[in-house]
């Protein structure tokens, strides 16, 4: 009998020795990963399905083809192909303030789906509950290499911000580089009056002026409009009609957290945004600036109708609104220019917060490694191997919208300088039109269609080529010195004083630029600031940072 029990225990050593060797996952703690060697791998196909639930985040309207549902569609179509993965909606909600309160019953009530999308604070609510997997293991094993490069084009800034206590703690969405902006001018204007195009502030001035002078619109005196500027006059990563190009000139950045040697400071407070308003302030009262900025409703329409003459914008701007401004006058001209304090082109810009969302999965959830395998799919399967998927190719030419089971985006931090590298190389003939995604495929055929005869192309045809291939190009080829804001977050004093402080900062900025205040009413403006919450916002964004 003793004879048979040690021989029985050796042989159930034996088995569990090689059944350990034979296992597919050391799980990570939190997890109870069944899945094979291959079906850790990006793309090794479960070998039966696997069926997951998500908290979905729907369009206001939705858009999704006749026949197809959230949980039935070209794109679950193709994740059910190529990984055997089905997901199920534990929650539907439209984006937005619906979708945030959704995710918070979930949480209070302990009731997560197996994966869903949450902000900063609610991330860090989650890990401090221990009520999600660590996915740093899986993220190793399940995620493609291209993946894997796309964030690492960040500088490690998209990971650290899910990683608490060196455990990666979700898979962030990821906010491309969308800097710098350009200054738009009419260049029929230039032409007319016999101006040089711009490279500094001083040559901006002066077209300005000249613009204002001569009016070379022919809108009649006074009614000519140098540059025009929204309400809220700076410090809007990447938005239309901010001064942003201006303030980085005096390495102000308005809005952002900054790391000032050692010390946290929040950028419309410094020395720096006095100096810049001070040159604004100046050229309002010269009359360089839209009289009409603080009532104004719609900056669009001054440009449209052909009052204006130079804006600040992104390098999409040709797509919006300057189609609409040349359906309206064939003429207008309009072109980008990079514009720096000394003229060489290169230029200082802060940047966003390159996490634009979080991506967790719920502690226990059997199958953790499916967030990478399904990232991967979307963000690199999808669009590198199997661009030509016609279920999708279809979903897309339709216009159509939500079909993801989870909206994760994974970009190159440049990824807009890589698309014009890319249409470059096909309207080259170096690069084959087939192996363009469909998005860069409409854009080619409006830029070939405006190549062909400029003089006769439509406004989407000359949109598409001055954004992709003036504006784009302007992206690809600045030198942008990147300045890195150190917090994106919310504190808690922020949720019950930053809409003041906001309210507070925009009518002082706008009341110094407009001459109601002189320029010296920025030191009470600081002041205020901080006796109204600003200062201990500011102890706590430190602390917060310290505590990361």
């Amino acid at each position: 009998m003793r004879k048979i029990l040690i021989s029985a225990t050796a042989l159930f050593m034996s088995v569990s020795v090689l059944m350990a060797g034979c296992s597919t996952s050391s799980s990570p703690e939190g997890a109870n990963s069944t899945a094979t060697a291959e079906e850790l791998t990006p793309y090794g196909k479960y070998a039966e399905t696997v069926t997951y639930t998500v908290g979905k985040s729907t369009p206001g309207i939705p858009k999704l083809p006749a026949g197809q549902s959230y949980e039935d569609n070209a794109f679950t179509q193709y994740l059910k192909e190529t990984l055997n993965i089905q997901n199920e909606n534990k929650f539907e909600a439209q984006s937005g303030d619906n979708y945030d309160q959704k995710v918070a019953m979930a949480v209070a009530s302990d009731d997560l789906p197996d994966i869903m999308a949450v902000d900063e604070q609610t991330l860090r609510q989650l890990v401090d509950n221990d009520m999600i997997a660590d996915l740093t293991e899986v993220y190793e094993s399940s995620t493609s290499d291209i993946v894997k490069e796309k964030y690492a084009s960040y500088g490690g800034r998209v990971l650290e911000a899910a990683t608490f206590d060196g455990k990666l703690m979700a898979m962030p969405s990821t906010s491309n580089a969308n800097i710098p902006t350009m200054l738009w001018v009419r260049k029929d204007w230039l032409d007319k009056l016999g101006l040089s195009e711009p490279k500094t502030v001083g040559d901006m001035e002066k077209i300005l002026t000249e613009f204002v002078q001569q009016d070379p619109g022919g809108n009649g005196k006074g009614k000519t409009v140098g540059l025009v500027l929204a309400k809220s006059i700076g410090g809007l990563y990447g938005s239309l009609f901010q001064a942003d190009n201006i303030f980085a000139t005096y390495q102000s950045f308005p809005r952002q957290w900054l790391d000032k040697d050692g010390e946290v400071v929040y950028g419309s407070t410094t020395e720096e945004t006095k100096q810049s308003l001070g040159l604004l302030a100046d050229w309002y009262k010269k009359g360089l600036i839209d009289r009409q900025m603080a009532v104004r409703d719609s900056i669009e329409s001054v440009i449209i109708s052909g009052e204006a003459g130079a804006f600040f914008g992104p390098w999409w701007s040709a797509d919006y609104p300057l189609n609409d401004a040349k359906r309206q006058n064939n003429d207008a001209d309009w072109r980008p220019y990079i514009i720096s304090k000394d003229g060489s082109g290169e230029v200082t810009a802060y940047t966003q917060n390159p996490a634009a969302e979080f991506y967790v999965v719920r502690k226990g959830f059997e199958h953790p490694e499916l967030l990478p395998k399904l990232t991967s799919a979307l963000n690199d399967k999808l669009v590198n191997e199997d661009l030509n998927y016609e279920p999708v190719v279809e979903f897309i030419k339709g216009g159509f919208d939500g079909g993801k089971p989870l909206g994760i985006m994974v970009n190159y931090n440049d990824a807009t300088a890589q698309m014009y590298k890319d249409l470059k190389a096909t309207v080259d003939g170096e690069k084959e039109y087939e192996t363009l995604t469909l998005d860069d495929r409409t854009s080619y055929d409006k830029i070939v269609g405006y190549m062909k005869d400029p003089e006769k192309a439509d406004a989407n045809q000359w949109s598409g080529y001055m954004s992709r291939m003036v504006g784009a190009k302007l992206m690809a080829e600045t030198k942008v010195n990147d300045v890195h804001p150190v917090f994106f977050g919310q504190t808690k004093s922020m949720k019950l004083k930053w809409t003041n402080l906001v309210k507070l900062e925009d009518e002082a900025f706008l009341k110094i630029v407009m001459g109601e205040e002189p320029l010296s009413y920025f030191d009470t403006f600081v002041d205020t600031w901080n006796r109204t919450g600003g200062s201990d916002i500011t102890n706590e964004v430190t602390q917060a940072i310290m505590n990361k």
